[in-house]
């Protein structure tokens, strides 16, 4: 069973590297970056995946799930820096075997991913109902909006004013007025503050967990996070 290694930090990766092919499971190839992982895919399409959430180029759950609906009989696992039920949930919504916290103990961890590439799913029945509880509460209200809702429901959420928006986005300033009252309305929200305690509870200020399952981070989440380091 050959692995896909894809993590951001050379060290880790090199880690992995070692420890799985010491465990039987040789490794196919190693990425650093999702769009470098896609494309190794494409060439050479692994048996199970080994994913870091954080990518830099999008979420480790994103690129397992479009992995994952090409290729359904992939084992595939994800590796969070800090556990949290929406990555888990995004996990669970992608097909991974599991959603794994690196910072448990080594022997742990080895034993416990060597089961999961194996095959063997590491979701509890109480696992999978948290997950299915983060959807209906946050996952499913949250993909409802349109794309353009989101982005200025989440820019909002972060402290940007309607005008801030508006230039980010290229947008009027109306427009930017429209789509967080109807974002609001769609949510349950009252107002700004209500909006970004709701977000916050969820995970959602997390540009990768705001973006779902997309593939990439939406390129409106991308602009908006440029805006915000230089805002700051």
């Amino acid at each position: 069973m050959a692995v896909g290694l894809v993590d951001s930090d050379s060290m880790r990766r090199a880690f992995w590297a070692e420890r799985l092919s010491a465990l039987g499971f040789p490794i196919a190839w190693e990425a650093a970056t999702a769009a470098e992982a896609r494309a190794a895919r494409a060439r050479h399409p692994p048996s199970a995946l080994l994913v870091a959430f954080e990518l830099p180029d999008g979420s480790g759950a994103a690129l397992l799930a479009t992995a994952i609906r090409a290729q359904p009989e992939c084992s595939g696992l994800l590796l969070v820096e800090v556990p949290h039920p929406a990555r888990e949930a995004l996990a669970w919504k992608a097909g991974a075997r599991g959603c794994l916290w690196r910072g448990q103990p080594c022997e742990r961890l080895l034993a416990t991913v060597r089961q999961a590439l194996a095959g063997t799913s590491l979701w509890t029945p109480g696992a999978a109902r948290q997950a299915q509880r983060w959807w209906a509460r946050w996952g499913d209200p949250w993909a409802a909006l349109s794309l353009q809702q989101r982005a200025v429901a989440w820019a909002a959420a972060h402290g940007l004013s309607n005008k801030e928006i508006a230039g980010v986005l290229r947008i009027s300033t109306e427009t930017v007025r429209t789509h967080l009252e109807r974002a609001l309305a769609r949510l349950g929200r009252v107002d700004r503050v209500d909006l970004t305690r709701w977000l916050a509870q969820g995970g959602l200020l997390d540009p990768r967990c705001a973006a779902l399952l997309e593939e990439d981070p939406l390129p409106d989440f991308r602009q908006l996070i440029e805006a915000l380091m230089g805002l700051g």
